[in-house]
């Protein structure tokens, strides 16, 4: 979905370590707002055991580090020349 211009965006960004103590975020766009921390940590912690991604240098993810949802609105500009 692309942005709209003045309009507020959420995304749930959970961190996770990789076998090599290398961290790697995943962005989750439009969670649900009453999401509970309890929910975020069973999330993360479910993609750890069921190793459903490997990092970018193929290893498993074996820690959940941290999460945290990030708010944005989109600015408006005139760039017409």
């Amino acid at each position: 979905m692309a942005d709209v211009l003045g309009q507020e965006r959420n995304q749930l960004v959970i961190t996770l370590k990789d076998a090599h103590g290398e961290t790697f975020n995943f962005n989750i766009s439009n969670p649900k707002q009453d999401i509970t921390e309890q929910e975020i940590k069973a999330i993360a912690e479910h993609i750890v055991a069921n190793n459903y991604f490997k990092s970018t240098k193929g290893s498993d993810f074996v820690a959940f580090v941290k999460a945290r949802v990030v708010s944005s609105e989109t600015d408006r500009f005139d760039l017409t020349v």
